[in-house]
């Protein structure tokens, strides 16, 4: 079996695990026996279930399902690819439940930093921001990933009771607030 097979056959079977365990119940020899491997061959790919825990993140939920190019964040496309990333988590849901509570904060650094890094994208492809620095930039999107996760969390915590779309709409909007304060800010 070649090494990306066994390293995707060690995820699959935490995502597996956490169809109907806590993260915090899951122990790296139950991992290694769904996986169907050695533990000596599970510490060969990661050196613990945190690890393990952010590249199931990272497989199942936050990179686009394999497509023949990768898509580039644009103005044009944000929002439909925004849904799907939402869509992507709500299809994932008891994963992600499971996991949440009891991951030390690897879902919040792994898809900060994702979220953070489109935006960085999308706020250099606009005209009126291309006179600030490139620190500058690379804050605020930190600073509004930051609050578009705290919506999803609190989406997570709710059940995903809302409609991704809706989801989307309250980041949106949350922004479009944030802005207005600010402008209002200056004025001052």
């Amino acid at each position: 079996m070649a090494a990306s097979e066994t390293k995707e056959r060690i995820a699959e079977s935490l995502a597996s695990l956490l169809d109907h365990n806590t993260f915090d119940k899951v122990t790296v020899r139950e991992i290694a026996d769904e996986a169907e491997v050695h533990r000596k061959t599970f510490y060969y790919y990661f050196a613990d279930k945190y690890e393990l825990l952010a590249f199931v993140y990272q497989k199942f939920i936050v990179e686009a399902p394999r497509r023949e190019k990768p898509v580039t964040i644009t103005l044009e496309n944000w929002r439909p690819e925004t849904i799907q990333l939402l869509e992507r988590i709500a299809d994932h849901s008891k994963i992600f439940l499971n996991a949440y509570p009891y991951d030390d904060g690897v879902w919040r650094q792994s898809t900060n930093e994702f979220v953070a890094a489109r935006l960085s994208i999308l706020l250099h492809a606009m005209p009126e921001y291309r006179y600030l620095k490139e620190d500058v930039i690379d804050t605020s999107a930190e600073f509004v990933a930051a609050g578009a996760m705290g919506i999803i969390n609190k989406w997570a915590n709710d059940g995903f009771k809302a409609t991704p779309r809706t989801v989307l709409d309250q980041i949106t909007t949350a922004n479009r607030l944030f802005n207005g304060i600010l402008d209002r800010w200056k004025l001052s």
